[in-house]
């Protein structure tokens, strides 16, 4: 808290610094209008007064300027209350410089401006309640003493009045400085909530983004845990569970009307053990790898391609009857038939007997795919390379 005062009297010292030149030039008038301003050493004077201020504003102008507080603030306070001494004496000795041959205006307007400028000292240094008394009892003193050497009973009563006056302004001095130090500690408890609501904020910030790091991660996870349940690790199709879901859900659009048929295309890879048994389950898994791909590049939208174990797939041909099915067999047929899947080590085209069954009401999924699996089976015993329409 001393910092925030300390850095709350430097910007008040500085303004009121400049009233200083403005009271001495007003008194230097009325000595002029009272043809005074000759015999009196007013640049002596003027000169101490303006030493004081500089003193006094070498203490406060680095802590306005540079806005940071004094390094050792105990130190750096007697100090300044050492030059608001020395600057209230250096006013007061108004009365001895300025009152040689004193004029009734003249006394009154030194006596006005010291008391305004107690006032404005007691107004801008009551946050620090003994440098506002240092330079009011440094501004009584000279005034004190030319007391005690009277040339007339005026200089008694002004003494005396000077006391009541400096007592009045020191108990109003009192009166800001509590309410000046619980402003300030206000605001600096204002400054500290805020303080410790913007770090609470910044935490719930950092935590909320933590948490949707977490949740981005953990989608992640459950899209990879949904892809590796649902995705053929070495071919990337549709694994088995996959294509159930997807052809329970062609029976129930059957059985609600959404769509008119359904077909499914069950085939199986010709002569594959024989690929793994003189060429290597390597080279197998190969042609699996490639079959996949070729034929999924042939597919038109809405046919679903899956590997349904070993080397057997199943094709969903959703909104087809069985003839309109066996025509597109027939066409990804020619695509297999085209050209060699592994061009080496195997040099011959890889077929593959299809076995075709179209969903009726009266069936079940399991029925539906025995009914594949049969016509699949006798196109392999027809020869191979053929296709199968279960009726």
């Amino acid at each position: 808290m001393l910092d925030e005062r300390i850095q709350l009297i430097a910007r008040r010292s500085f303004v009121a610094a400049l009233s200083t030149p403005v009271a001495a030039l007003l008194l230097l008038f009325i000595a002029h209008a009272e043809q005074l301003a000759q015999t009196m050493p007013f640049g002596i004077w003027f000169t101490l007064v303006l030493s004081s201020v500089a003193i006094s504003l070498s203490l406060t102008t680095p802590v306005f300027i540079y806005k940071r507080p004094p390094s050792r603030p105990q130190l750096w306070l007697h100090g300044y209350m050492g030059s608001k001494f020395l600057l209230g004496i250096t006013w007061g000795s108004a009365v001895w410089f300025l009152l040689q041959q004193p004029t009734p205006v003249m006394s009154l307007m030194v006596y006005v401006v010291l008391c305004g400028i107690g006032a404005v000292v007691v107004i801008m240094q009551s946050i620090f309640w003994r440098s506002a008394m240092s330079f009011l009892l440094g501004l009584l003193l000279p005034v004190l003493l030319k007391a005690l050497a009277p040339q007339s009973v005026l200089e008694i009563y002004i003494a005396i009045a000077g006391v009541l006056y400096v007592g009045l302004l020191a108990l109003y001095s009192a009166v800001i400085n509590r309410q000046l130090t619980e402003g300030v500690r206000a605001g600096i408890d204002a400054r500290l909530l805020t303080e410790d609501l913007l770090q609470a904020n910044l935490r719930a910030e950092q935590a909320l983004s933590a948490l949707q790091t977490e949740h981005g991660q953990l989608q992640q996870a459950l899209r990879t845990i949904r892809q590796m349940a649902e995705q053929d690790e070495l071919t990337r199709l549709m694994n088995r569970r996959a294509m159930l879901d997807q052809l329970h859900a062609s029976h129930a659009r059957l059985h609600s009307g959404r769509t008119a048929t359904t077909t499914l295309a069950l085939f199986d890879i010709d002569l594959f053990k024989q690929i793994n048994d003189q060429h290597g389950h390597d080279i197998g898994d190969r042609v699996l790898l490639a079959l996949a791909i070729r034929l999924g590049d042939a597919l038109h939208s809405g046919e679903q391609l899956a590997r349904f174990g070993g080397e057997e797939f199943i094709i969903l041909f959703d909104g087809l009857d069985s003839a309109a099915a066996a025509q597109r067999i027939a066409t990804l047929q020619a695509v297999l038939d085209a050209a060699p899947l592994l061009p080496a080590p195997l040099d011959f085209p890889v077929t593959a007997s299809f076995g075709i069954a179209t969903l009726s009401l009266q069936q079940s999924v399991d029925q539906w795919l025995k009914h594949a699996d049969e016509a699949m089976y006798d196109a392999k015993r027809n020869g191979r390379n053929q296709l199968q329409i279960k009726r």
